[in-house]
């Protein structure tokens, strides 16, 4: 069996691991295999990310919004964006375009993890409460 700490990392690192194969890789084989460990990554985290979710689903009361499914990966299909935007053009405002990719894809990873319930994050949060508790 594996042991927890790296069950935990194991999408985090598919993601950089596909990334980095994206970014340095010419290869279209190689290409390939870091946008399926790309993908991989981004599948687990969403499964993962799914089962832990602390806040309530609620209903948009905008006229449109994303199927469901969609809405889970759009931080990834920005970071993806800005990864083969990275890889594949050498101009400055293809980099700009990149980078505000990159950082909003970021962003909403951060946003979605706050209200989510991961196990990494669970002991930090535990001793913080317990310590609240016991200063009263």
């Amino acid at each position: 069996m594996i042991s927890k700490s790296i069950y935990e990392i194991l999408p985090s690192v598919y993601l950089m691991l596909g990334s980095s194969s994206v970014i340095w890789n010419d290869n279209s084989l190689g290409l390939l295999g870091g946008a399926l460990l790309f993908i991989l990554g981004a599948v687990i985290w969403v499964m993962r990310s799914n089962y832990r979710r602390t806040d309530e689903h609620k209903l948009p009361s905008k006229s449109f919004t994303l199927p469901e499914t969609l809405y889970e990966f759009v931080p990834f299909l920005f970071i993806g964006l800005g990864l083969s935007l990275l890889s594949q053009f050498s101009q400055l405002p293809i980099y700009i375009v990149a980078a505000v990719c990159l950082y909003r894809g970021t962003q909403l990873l951060y946003l979605r993890h706050r209200h989510r319930n991961f196990a990494w994050d669970n002991s930090t949060k535990r001793k913080a409460r317990s310590s609240a508790h016991a200063n009263r």
